[in-house]
């Protein structure tokens, strides 16, 4: 048997799925039943939550059963209480002397475990490596395909050659590593996988050089036929236009532009679809013309109006032809490497003996599909009975695929499994999730399937609940008005078990406060919120701020704490924000750099001068900088200590992997962008993405920017047109990744493929807005902008009749009660003798979800028991008073606040201690960039070796710069003495055996100079000679020997040959071997 557990917010989701796992744990009589039961979660921290829940629960019906919350339902199961007492003190000591075999675990390792066992099937050593960063993949398998570029690979060098001068042509810029990387990732995302699988589509075929070669002659003579046959039908009319002594400014307002632009264009140009009122001008000849001209040209109407329409009928007719041709025809370079692509990356994965996460979930796919459980299970060398699968919304189709067998298996055995979830709070499409299995497929896949429905909140205090049932019925009824009845999709369907009941024991009532003001006004009302609250005696760590992106949350963050107000945020807070940090890296910057005038400037302002500080290394360095800081503006440096911590932690990164080179660091410091991560605090305001805080609650919740969750959002996405009984049958039968328009305005034969977007947008930001209204306890405050004015003047006078209809009903004192309603709107709508909610909604074309909620409080508000409170640019509907946080009994947080200051300590002897080495005073004497001293393979690592190495020769000119060069690795700590004299013997040597590459006389000698090349991209060659105008190009390399090393050389002799440079030499030293090519 199958148990659905459909779980809405606050419901007690956990709490039910821990008990389901206990009561069979408990009731089964063998003995290691808990090695028998899976449950499945998402993310580690749920897997270790969902653990310690159970352990707890065990703990407590062993010592005091009738404390537990499940005693109740237990109990029945066993002769006596002390029954059920012994059995889980029994297996509770089972489980902790048997910790490995308690099988709690999130999806993926789950599979990848079971994936190990099928090691000997997939053709990978046992020892190989889960790959999490496809992209670093992908990327590299690019790299590869580029590098195989050469007269043995004839056809690929021909098909990139030809689609770089196709984008020219059209006037394009091209960057083809680029461009191939991002086509790459499309190809191998999870979205264009499972539309080859929906399709049987053959990518072999599908995507060979040949038959895409045929497709491009194909649609090219489609779409120069319907171009042709256009402009002669444009050409027609203007011409005749012209014989009757009509030109372009003769008709009204120059109604037929665009025929005489069209008349007059290139072949090669799109072809825009007419605009609306040339249609109607086929039906109505007075609007040709104004009305003092419109009967002096009344004859003509015989002549031009059957132009016209032939004119709109071939678009009628053809147009969605012409225009799928034409979409795909601008991809179909792209799929060119498609093949090519796919034998890199797994000839990659198989020389790295790693697999890519997303890609061995379609491996073990593969593998266990159509076998049998127990051949799985022997493989395993472990046996599932019972399959608890939590978040099932966003498990994916693969996912559940490879678990299928397995439930079948367990329910064909009369065993009990529970899919637990929340069709409601699916927003991870992008990452693979489908909540139409949760919604109706399981239950179509099973026959004995229960269906169960928490329909009871525990969360959230009674206006909230209150107003999210009212909201998502109206807004879920008015997205299906906007998706029309002809899709046979009902986003009310999904949403028909939002309605909650209350379940909250708090003598409050909650509050909710929606905020309609100026867009240049929503941060200050952020700001207006925290206050109101924090009034009220709530700390500031118990509100937390809702984002729709980690931008948003930057700009409140930084807002918030402009006007003194604490800020914790996990993903918003951005290190170059803080001023201390960027002045530590402005006073780095200054040092040998003259051309840094901002760090001169400061360096200056500040008096210090950074270089002659004493330091042996970059850490040492950076420590000593932020003491003086801190002594010049102790109250900055205490205010962003969170930032003074994050940047060492910054900077011991970089100084462990890559030493303590200054220009290394600042080039590191200028591609990363860091974020820093703090604590939960108190006293501080938490700013967190939606998606971060699914699965949370908080106390107060502050919703801004409302109006960034639209509807609707014109993307690229993988999909196929629906060419049958078209031209276009049997030339274009594959997938595509073409940008879809909404469907009313999608003019190709990829409308289907639009309305199906449509419905998952509507899902997906529909969830999104449900995820962040449901996270609070307490309060809650959404903040938005003002609708546009198009928008309200439709909205207001459709709700207001709302609202009057409504008036009568308030009158009578129904709302005054506390009613405890799942669906306030569908029962209000009743009173009002409207047959359904979707007949009160608004003639609109809603753009996003605050337009929806605007109308939503503005037609039912009133009815509901909401105030209306209008200002001049700011709207307000508020139920219910701000919680009293003064009365509310805290118990101790636990959490240690964060101490102000960047405390310092003296890392070696002082000066007061006369036994030590005063020559080691100051240098660091244990940190991570000092790993290669600690043995002789990590010494003679030529990674590390190579660091060094290469930063002693970017100070060498000619070799009697090299001492000093050595003298100043040592000095900055990457060297110590015994090596010092190591390093100068054998640069000596090696820079000897080339005198012409470091030369004493007049030659140009650049050192890590950068160039810049016409596509923006920066370079930095390790060293060019120039002289006599012939440029000698060296690249240092200290380790094997690769040929995509060559390609890199030749990128730069590229450049200078673009620089006016014939007479170019690119070098490839490996310095350690003394080997050239």
């Amino acid at each position: 048997m199958i148990r659905i557990m459909k779980a809405s917010a606050g419901s007690g989701k956990t709490f039910n799925l821990a008990k389901t796992y206990i009561r069979l744990l408990l009731t089964d009589e063998e003995k290691y039943s808990y090695r028998h039961i899976l449950a499945v979660t998402f993310t580690n921290k749920a897997t270790d939550e969902m653990k310690s829940r159970i352990l707890k629960e065990l703990h407590l019906l062993a010592k005091s059963p009738k404390e537990s919350p499940y005693f109740e339902e237990l109990v029945a199961a066993f002769e006596s209480e002390n029954g059920l007492r012994k059995r889980a003190e029994t297996v509770l000591c089972d489980i902790l002397h048997d910790y490995g075999a308690f099988a709690v675990s999130t999806i993926d390792r789950f599979f990848q475990q079971t994936l190990k066992a099928f090691s000997r099937e997939i053709g990978q050593f046992a020892t190989y490596q889960v790959e999490l960063d496809r992209e670093s993949l992908v990327s590299e398998s690019v790299d590869r395909v580029l590098d195989s570029l050469s007269d043995d690979n004839k056809d690929l060098l021909q098909w990139l050659t030809q689609s770089v001068m196709d984008d020219l042509e059209k006037g394009k810029r091209y960057n083809l590593e680029n461009n191939l990387k991002t086509v790459a990732m499309t190809l191998k995302s999870d979205e264009h996988r499972a539309a080859i699988e929906e399709y049987g589509i053959d990518e072999e075929k599908e995507y060979s050089k040949e038959n895409l070669t045929r497709m491009k002659k194909a649609l090219s003579g489609v779409m120069t036929s319907f171009v042709k046959e256009v402009r002669e039908a444009a050409k027609a009319f203007v011409s005749a236009a012209g014989e009757e002594g009509l030109a372009n400014e003769d008709f009204s307002r120059k109604c037929f532009n665009s025929l005489y632009v069209c008349a007059a264009s290139d072949p090669k140009d799109e072809l825009a679809y007419p605009s609306a009122s040339i249609f109607k001008n086929c039906e109505d000849f007075s609007k040709w013309f104004r009305k003092a001209d419109l009967k002096r040209y009344a004859p003509l109407e015989g002549r031009l109006m059957p132009l016209l329409q032939k004119y709109c009928g071939i678009f009628t007719e053809k147009y969605k032809i012409y225009s799928t041709a034409f979409k795909i025809s601008k991809i179909l370079n792209e799929l060119g490497i498609a093949g090519d692509l796919d034998r890199e990356f797994r000839a990659l994965m198989k020389e790295k003996n790693v697999l890519s996460l997303d890609d061995s979930n379609v491996i073990l796919r593969n593998i266990i599909d159509g076998t049998d459980a127990p051949f799985i299970y022997e493989k395993l060398g472990v046996r599932f009975e019972h399959f608890l699968l939590d978040e099932f919304q966003d498990t994916s189709r693969i996912q559940w695929d490879n678990f299928r067998p397995l439930i079948e298996n367990s329910v064909a055995q009369g065993k009990e499994n529970l899919l637990v979830g929340d069709v409601k709070q699916s927003i991870y499409r992008w990452r693979g999730s489908d909540w139409r299995m949760m919604a109706n497929e399981v239950q179509g896949e099973f026959s004995e399937c229960e269906v169960e429905t928490l329909d009871c909140n525990y969360r959230s205090l009674r206006n909230i609940v209150e107003f999210n049932n009212g909201f998502f019925e109206y807004a879920s009824s008015v997205l299906d008005v906007m998706a029309g009845d002809e899709s046979g999709f009902k986003v009310r369907g999904i949403y028909s078990d939002a309605g909650q009941f209350v379940k909250s024991k708090s003598p409050s009532d909650g509050s909710v406060d929606v905020v309609f003001c100026d867009k240049d006004d929503e941060l200050q009302a952020i700001l207006d919120a925290v206050s109101k609250v924090h009034d009220a005696g709530a700390r500031y760590g118990e509100i937390t701020v809702l984002v729709r992106s980690n931008k948003h949350g930057s700009d409140v963050a930084m807002f918030l704490m402009d006007k003194g107000v604490s800020v914790i945020s996990d993903d918003s807070l951005h290190l170059k924000s803080s001023a201390v940090a960027r002045q530590v890296v402005s006073l780095l910057s200054s040092v040998g750099n003259e051309d840094d005038t901002i760090g001169s400037f400061l360096a200056r302002e500040l008096d210090i001068n950074v270089a002659e500080l004493s330091c042996r290394s970059l850490l040492d360095l950076c420590e000593q900088l932020l003491r003086i800081l801190k002594d010049r503006d102790p109250e900055l440096f205490e205010s962003e200590t969170q930032y003074v911590q994050a940047l060492m932690d910054f900077v011991q990164d970089y100084v462990s992997v890559n030493g303590n080179a200054i220009d290394g660091f600042l080039k590191s410091w200028q591609e990363a962008d860091p974020k820093i991560s703090s604590p939960s605090d108190p006293e501080s305001v938490r700013v967190m993405t939606i998606h971060k805080s699914k699965g949370l609650e908080f106390q107060h919740v502050v919703f801004p920017f409302a109006e960034e969750i639209g509807l609707f959002r014109s993307e690229k996405h993988w999909t196929r047109p629906s060419v049958e009984g078209t031209e276009l049958e049997g030339i274009a039968d594959g997938v595509y990744n073409v940008l879809l328009s909404k469907p009313s305005k999608e003019d190709s034969l990829f409308q289907v493929g639009s309305q199906k977007e449509l419905q998952f947008q509507f899902v997906d930001n529909i969830n999104t807005f449900y995820v962040a209204l449901t996270r609070p306890v307490k309060g809650l405050t959404v903040i938005a902008s003002n609708p546009p004015e198009k928008i309200t003047a439709a909205i207001v006078p459709a709700a207001s009749k709302v609202a009057e209809l409504a008036h009568p009903v308030v009158s009578a004192g129904s709302t005054t009660e506390k009613t405890n309603s799942a669906h306030p709107v569908a029962e209000l709508v009743v009173r009002l003798s409207s047959p359904t909610i979707e007949a009160t909604v608004p003639p609109c074309d809603f753009t996003d979800f605050s337009q929806i909620l605007y109308a939503y409080l503005y037609g039912y508000g009133e009815a509901l028991g909401y105030a209306k409170d209008e200002s001049e640019n700011r709207m307000v509907f508020s139920k219910g008073d701000i919680y009293n946080y003064s009365s509310k009994e805290r118990k101790s947080d636990g959490i240690s606040e964060l101490m102000p200051g960047y405390p310092s300590f003296p890392l070696n002897p002082s000066e007061e201690d006369e036994s030590a080495d005063v020559r080691e005073r100051g240098r660091l004497k244990f940190s991570a960039d000092s790993i290669e001293f600690f043995s002789d393979e990590a010494r003679n690592d030529a990674r590390l070796n190579g660091t060094v190495l290469h930063g002693i020769l970017s100070e060498v000119v000619s070799l009697s710069d090299l001492p000093s060069a050595v003298r100043h690795a040592f000095v900055a700590g990457e060297i110590d003495a015994g090596q010092e004299g190591d390093y100068l013997n054998i640069l000596t040597q090696r820079i000897s055996a080339h005198p012409d590459w470091f030369p004493v006389d007049s030659a140009e000698v650049l050192n890590e100079t950068g160039l810049i090349d016409t596509d923006g991209e920066s370079y930095r060659p390790d060293r060019v000679l120039i002289k006599d105008g012939k440029v000698t190009i060296i690249d240092y390399k200290f380790g094997e020997k690769n040929h995509r090393y060559h390609r890199q050389v030749a990128r730069y002799a590229d450049i200078y040959h673009r620089m006016g440079y014939s007479e170019i030499s690119p070098i490839i030293w490996y310095v350690l071997t003394d080997e050239v090519e």
